[in-house]
């Protein structure tokens, strides 16, 4: 599904590289206003949105498994991990 992942240099994008040439950028504010894991999902629920500090970065990449990938971001949090099949649905919705 995916041949490579990266931070672009500035560390503000992910970049998806999949398996059949297409190449996606999703930006890092997306990633963590798009967290499924239990802090921000209670986050939405108690705010109705994930409040994202501008300037975002990601800082560590870890692959999780054959199918995932859990990011880490500038603002501390390190607990969201993202389903290759959920990274394909953020490209289609926000990548460019």
């Amino acid at each position: 599904m995916i041949d490579r992942l990266d931070a672009t240099p500035d560390c503000s994008h992910l970049i998806v590289e999949w398996k059949g040439g297409a190449t996606t950028k999703l930006p890092a504010a997306i990633l963590r206003r798009e967290a499924r894991d239990a802090y921000s999902t209670r986050a939405r629920i108690d705010n109705g949105e994930i409040a994202v500090a501008d300037g975002l970065t990601i800082t560590n990449l870890v692959q999780v498994g054959a199918a995932g990938v859990n990011v880490h971001f500038s603002d501390g949090h390190d607990r969201a991990v993202y389903p290759f099949v959920y990274l394909r649905e953020l490209s289609d919705q926000y990548g460019n």
